[in-house]
């Protein structure tokens, strides 16, 4: 490689280093509104079985693929082990048998949502992850949200938009239910 090509990927891996640091360093600092002062609320969507959720962004401390897992005789089916994240034990739970329906099995497509529970770490199988998603905080509605038994304990939310609603899986509530920590089989 010649001087010159040397210097110029010297100089591109330094500008994005600095692009990084720049960024880590002003990451607290965004605005939760826009310019008019409007909040916004966000979330990373989700999907069980064909219909969108939302988590709370504050409440998923990551996103990672599957990993491999170790399994924990003596559990409901629906715990499917226990994994090491960077030397941290990970719980991982398929969402979808959790709530009592069969699991997807389009793996390349499940991801894991990692909650982060004051240092308990839990990883929630779900379908797919579809990105995030922004809405303004005056349009979240609290009635009516969902007719799905299953999960009506864990809405916590929804907003709507283009006729389409996108209901808020409190994170938080599933981690905290007593149904979660039931999990040896009798």
């Amino acid at each position: 490689m010649s001087t010159s090509n040397s210097k110029k990927s010297t100089e591109l891996v330094e500008l994005l280093s600095t692009i990084v640091e720049r960024t880590r360093k002003h990451k607290d600092s965004l605005p939760e509104h826009d310019a008019r002062g409007t909040s916004f609320w966000r979330g990373v969507s989700f999907s069980l079985s064909g219909v969108d959720y939302l988590a709370p962004m504050d409440e998923i401390s990551e996103i990672i693929p599957i990993p491999e897992t170790t399994d924990v005789p003596g559990v409901k089916s629906w715990l499917k082990g226990v994994s090491n994240l960077r030397g941290v034990l990970l719980t991982l739970i398929d969402l979808q048998e959790f709530l009592g329906r069969s699991s997807s099995r389009n793996v390349l497509r499940q991801r894991v949502l990692v909650l982060d529970q004051k240092g308990s770490y839990l990883g929630l199988i779900v379908d797919e992850v579809t990105g995030m998603q922004h809405f303004e905080e005056k349009d979240l509605k609290e009635e009516g949200l969902t007719a799905d038994a299953a999960v009506a304990p864990y809405i916590v939310g929804a907003f709507e938009r283009d006729q389409e609603v996108w209901r808020i899986f409190g994170m938080k509530e599933l981690a905290e239910s007593a149904a979660i920590h039931q999990i040896a089989v009798v």
